[in-house]
């Protein structure tokens, strides 16, 4: 631990020196054969109509775009791209972190409901494992944590080299840029296909106007685990309807 505190200050120290900030594009890849078939409410039986059925996911998945400097970020879909670089969707999710004040202003839609989340940036418990791994050039280590909202493991990997504490999906707290996330075993994965640093001051591209009804994550949360509670013992998926 001490050998990754220690890189991780050296490559702070150089990328304060050289870099102002970039962005990350990531996939984000469901494979719903894995979802469906750890459903608890499902036979052997109709576990294996499912892979026989549905097959290989093939799915292509869909681009998302982390925009970071020393001060903040932002992440969200992915969408065409136009003379003022890319935008999203008023009906997509999208993180709004700030690294000075450790706040969020995150867009967040569930069950056809728009809130925003004015908060303090979630903390995870992270355990760093001893794995090595080349995401998108850089090489990352393993570690993970646990969603007790979806009650699963979750797989990050990290570099150093990238000493921003932040990620996709929300997801932060280990020393360094979190450059992919595993879902529960290949249940979602998200990785990094392309990083690009600058050393320019990069401009988070923060909405003017954010609507919605403002909640914190502690009952966005609740409102989820009850969902999804709710849709197990109704023998329903429950991530048709919200994000993993």
């Amino acid at each position: 631990m001490i050998r990754i505190l220690f890189t991780g200050y050296v490559a702070c120290l150089s990328f304060m020196s050289t870099g102002q900030g970039g962005t990350i594009t990531y996939n984000m890849k469901y494979h719903w054969v894995n979802i469906v078939t750890k459903l608890p409410y499902l036979s052997q039986e109709e576990k294996d109509r499912i892979q026989l059925t549905w097959g290989k996911d093939d799915d292509k998945g869909e681009d998302f775009l982390l925009t970071f400097n020393q001060d903040g970020s932002v992440y969200a879909k992915k969408e065409k791209e136009d003379n003022y670089g890319y935008s999203w969707g008023e009906e997509d999710d999208v993180f709004i972190r700030d690294h000075k004040t450790k706040r969020t202003k995150d867009i967040r839609l569930l069950l056809g409901k728009k809130y925003v989340i004015e908060d303090a940036i979630p903390r995870y418990k992270w355990k760093i494992l001893n794995e090595l791994k080349d995401i998108a050039g850089y090489v990352c280590m393993k570690a993970e944590t646990k969603d007790t909202v979806n009650n699963i493991v979750i797989y990050a990997w990290f570099t150093d080299k990238i000493p921003v504490v932040s990620g996709p999906e929300g997801f932060s707290g280990l020393p360094g840029m979190i450059l992919a996330l595993d879902y529960n075993s290949d249940d979602v994965n998200i990785i990094a296909t392309k990083v690009q640093l600058k050393d320019t001051i990069v401009t988070l591209p923060i909405p003017k106007k954010i609507k919605g009804k403002n909640i914190l994550y502690e009952e966005y949360y609740t409102r989820k685990k009850k969902h999804i509670q709710l849709s197990v013992a109704g023998r329903r998926n429950p991530f048709w309807e919200v994000r993993y």
